[in-house]
């Protein structure tokens, strides 16, 4: 094989697999149990305004937050009284700024308006923890 042929098929790959990273990780995660994708700022603003709400800051990138949606799913289910809303980092960056969140997942939990806890990373127990503080 010539040296532009090698050249050109490796190149080739390499965009190839670069679509691909790039295609999967604009899939948006998939809605588990009673949690609602937010990519709206005033309706963020009039969810998270009053009544106990947990606030799951993600990325589709995001392995971690991909692995706890499910069991944030169930705890929606678990506490029908509290609001369970999903925010994408990448679409809400105003958001995440508004929060100073630097790492996903970033849970924080609200009451009335206010932070009450904020979990940092997947730990479920601490999300449940604190949950359970603002739930009626």
């Amino acid at each position: 094989m010539e040296l532009k042929t090698i050249i050109f098929i490796a190149v080739a790959w390499i965009i190839y697999n670069i679509y691909r990273s790039r295609k999967a990780a604009a899939t948006p995660m998939e809605a588990h149990g009673k949690v609602t994708n937010i990519d709206n700022e005033v309706i963020f603003k009039a969810l998270i305004s009053s009544g106990p709400t947990v606030i799951d800051f993600y990325a589709t990138w995001c392995g971690p937050c991909r692995a706890v949606g499910p069991q944030v799913g169930k705890l929606s289910e678990k506490y029908d009284k509290v609001r369970f809303i999903q925010i994408d980092v990448d679409k809400m960056g105003g958001a995440a700024r508004q929060f100073s969140v630097t790492a996903m997942p970033t849970f924080v939990v609200m009451n009335g308006g206010a932070e009450v806890e904020r979990v940092v990373g997947g730990d479920i127990r601490k999300l449940d923890a604190a949950i359970q503080k603002v739930s009626p």
